[in-house]
């Protein structure tokens, strides 16, 4: 290659990667490179708009804002508050930036919505371009979806080229066909094309050009004399394609590593082995586990993964709403923020210096390019600080927040796997690819373009559909895995998750080669301790030197692990905080207030009476979250009905005698306790009664011989220290009914059997229970293995 003929040749690549990409391999090469620019820069220089100045984003908003001000518009269900609107109006110019785009003029879509379907929608969306094309127009601020009708073209630009090369790795436009037509005036236009059978609306654009173009070939073409110059058959989809599934997403990670791992082994160049990510969540996962920084992210990393982001963000939420799950983030980034932030944080913007306290959080950010991006945003928000007027300090910063949220930091960390996205990879060819997350949500991806119009409307104007876009978006990758040596592919198979069907377009078959536990290794060591199985365990034990209750021979009976655990090693449960109060917890509550209550009060004659003193006891034992409010005002209901039975039971002459009586008795040997939540007495007998919010269980005929429960026998053996005529029964506060137990006498036969059997017990084997249902909502199943 001469040094003439790249000085004089202009190529015209769809990114800044493209050009990085061909700019190495030209080197080896010649020492002279040719002139590279992206399609968007070339687009910017064929343009020239005169006497207007550039839109900032912030800007561009509040003039849409401005423009949006007619009485119709809400019939587009937006609101027009500043917060609710700054989200929302991408949306309207992904629309307006389409219409341009393609050079279609927005009122013509009346004469396209032949059913008038959208006819309000259209006149409102008319009504507001027009609003925003009048006040750009005023102020002289250019707007790229003007551009169509504002710009004048660059000819000299052109005529100094000579000789253009486009690598068109998708989608023409309208008006990017419209300006290579006038630089065909100046100079000589090659396009460089792939196509496949998913980029066929390009590929009829061109044949309505006067070229002729089939499915499965590389084009160049003269763009200027519309005449092809070479042709060849595509390679196709190569055959070195392997794809995986997984039923957790972390796999994928492991996968990207071993498949890296194996790239390398082969000898690629790790510049020229790249990880696709068809969703960008998965990105710090694999960051993660990048201990070697192997990878570089081309995404870069989100501003919201800071430590200053979540410590103002946990300090706002925590301010907010003080729940178990906001108390423990915010304690663990830190409360420098909460003191300051607290005192202002529901006040009037007018009343507080915000940008001064914003300013003033710089001295927390200790990395450079944190501090560069805050210093750049906060100057940026404060140029719009005059829209804020009237709203508080919490809507202000959570506009920041949600600002800071969308900047990314660029990747500075030098490794040299890129991880990046399909459209990174266009005019890029690469030894070896992984692709992950190749499944039905993420391949392709949804457009948010179709808010305002439907498919057969997009049709009748034809403008891009739905399926253009994902067609689109399947050529990307199909150019991918065709311009690659190898690739792999992985995606989650779930409920949540399938496979893409693009994998079937594709011919593609999944292989599973590896177990995942292989997989999982490669992120987790796995320690192997050598320890005695606890089925082995004997455990010396006498039952003469504990105090004795249901639960513990409960527990017994059930699970030798569980009582070795519990009773033996003092092993305790450990409950993770929640905002939600568990069933025994509310029942505790119930609990406690009925002991208040009748320890006050033996006697109620009066439902008023009860229903007052009951409900206030029930307030003075509640917590102060507004879930355990919610939920104590259930339990007032279904004790309405308790009251009016209680009163009913004090009229027959009962009257409460002690409640949460805790009490001990010898019996055969051993030494039983309990606590009884209350016992009645009428004259001389004596109602045993055990509250119950929950489920319960009472046993027949035909199944107390394989009782473990003896809660109310236990307390019939502990009661009768009181007094000689004794009932038991559960009080089912749910179903407000006293269940007498009916199998007393038996199952004190039963009790009296297990008792004598545990005064001879010396050891006992920690074996496992041999039903599994006691296993479900155990606190040691992990433990045990189980």
């Amino acid at each position: 290659m001469t040094k003439s003929n790249n000085l004089t040749k202009t190529i015209v690549l769809p990114t800044a990667r493209a050009i990085r990409h061909k700019q190495l391999n030209t080197l080896q090469e010649t020492l002279f490179l040719p002139n590279y620019i992206t399609m968007g820069d070339f687009i910017s220089k064929l343009t020239i708009v005169k006497d207007f100045k550039s839109l900032y984003d912030d800007t561009r908003i509040l003039l849409l804002l401005e423009a949006s001000d007619f009485k119709e518009f809400s019939s587009l269900q937006i609101e027009r508050n500043f917060f609710t609107f700054t989200k929302n109006s991408s949306y309207i110019f992904k629309f307006f930036e389409e219409l341009s785009a393609e050079l279609y003029e927005i009122k013509n879509l009346m004469d396209a919505d032949i059913y008038a379907e959208y006819e309000e929608h259209i006149t409102i969306l008319q009504k507001l371009y027009e609003n925003y094309k009048q006040i750009c127009f005023e102020k002289k601020v250019l707007d790229k979806i003007f551009l169509p009708e504002l710009y004048e073209f660059n000819k000299n630009y052109v005529k100094n080229l000579k000789d253009i090369r486009l690598h068109v790795d998708g989608y023409l436009t309208n008006f990017e066909l419209q300006l290579l037509e006038e630089c065909c005036q100046y100079a000589t236009i090659k396009l460089f094309f792939k196509t496949t059978k998913f980029n066929t609306k390009i590929m009829t654009k061109l044949n309505e050009l006067g070229f002729e173009l089939k499915d499965g070939f590389e084009y160049e073409l003269d763009f200027n004399n519309k005449k092809i110059l070479d042709m060849k058959k595509s390679r196709g989809v190569v055959k070195n394609v392997k794809c995986e599934s997984f039923t957790q997403e972390l796999l994928q990670v492991a996968f990207v590593k071993q498949k890296v791992y194996g790239f390398i082994q082969k000898g690629y160049k790790p510049e020229n082995i790249a990880v696709i990510l068809p969703n960008e969540h998965i990105a710090e996962k694999l960051k993660s586990f990048d201990e070697k920084i192997n990878f570089n992210f081309a995404m870069g990393s989100s501003f919201s993964n800071t430590l200053f982001y979540k410590k103002l963000d946990a300090t706002c939420s925590f301010i907010e709403q003080k729940t178990k799950e906001n108390e423990a983030r915010f304690y663990r980034v830190g409360d420098e923020f909460y003191s300051q932030l607290f005192e202002i944080y529901y006040k009037n913007i007018d009343e507080v210096e915000l940008f001064v306290f914003l300013d003033s959080l710089k001295e927390f950010i200790r990395d450079k390019n944190e501090l560069n991006i805050y210093e750049k945003e906060l100057y940026k928000f404060s140029k719009i600080a005059h829209f804020f007027d009237g709203m508080n300090v919490k809507s202000v910063i959570k506009m920041f927040l949600q600002r800071l949220a969308t900047v990314s930091i660029d990747d500075v960390r030098g490794g040299k796997i890129t991880v990046m996205g399909v459209l990174e990879t266009r005019s890029v060819a690469f030894d070896g690819v992984v692709i992950v997350d190749f499944d039905d949500n993420n391949v392709p991806k949804k457009s948010q373009k179709d808010m305002f119009l439907n498919t057969q409307l997009r049709q009748n104007a034809k403008l891009p559909t739905m399926a253009d876009r994902q067609n689109l978006q399947k050529h990307y990758y199909q150019l991918l895995i065709e311009n690659s040596k190898e690739v792999c592919i992985a995606y989650v198979d779930s409920k949540e998750s399938s496979p893409s069907r693009f994998l079937k377009q594709l011919h593609i078959e999944t292989k599973n080669l590896h177990k995942e536990s292989d997989y999982a290794n490669i992120l987790f060591t796995p320690s192997f301790v050598e320890r005695q199985r606890e089925d082995d365990v004997v455990v010396s034990y006498n039952f003469k030197d504990v105090y004795l209750s249901s639960s513990r021979l409960e527990i017994y009976l059930t699970c030798k692990r569980k009582y070795y655990y519990k009773y033996v090693k003092k092993i305790s449960s450990h409950d993770i905080p929640t905002d939600m109060p568990k069933e025994y917890e509310v029942g505790n509550m119930v609990h406690l207030a009925l002991k208040n209550l009748y320890t006050k009060q033996d006697v109620f004659l009066d439902v008023k009476e009860l229903k007052s003193k009951l409900f206030k006891e029930l307030d003075s034992v509640c917590k102060d979250s507004e879930m355990d409010k919610f939920l104590i005002s259930l339990q007032k209901k279904k004790l309405e009905k308790f009251c009016e039975y209680e009163v009913e039971r004090f009229e027959d002459g009962w009257k409460v005698l002690e409640c949460e009586k805790n009490l001990t008795t010898p019996f055969y040997g051993l030494t039983i306790t309990g606590q009884i939540d209350r016992i009645d007495i009428k004259e001389n007998k004596l109602k045993v009664l055990d509250y119950k919010t929950g489920k319960y269980e009472l046993y027949s005929p035909k199944t107390y011989q394989n009782a473990t429960n003896f809660q109310l026998e236990f307390y019939y053996l502990l009661a009768r220290e009181l007094g000689e005529d004794v009932e038991c029964a559960f009080y089912d506060l749910k179903d407000i009914k006293i269940a007498d137990e009916t199998m007393l006498k038996d199952k004190l036969e039963i009790l009296t059997s297990h008792v004598k059997d545990l005064l001879q017990v010396e050891e006992f084997e920690t074996l496992q229970c041999e039903d599994v249902k006691f296993c479900r909502n155990c606190e040691y199943k992990i433990m045990c293995g189980r």
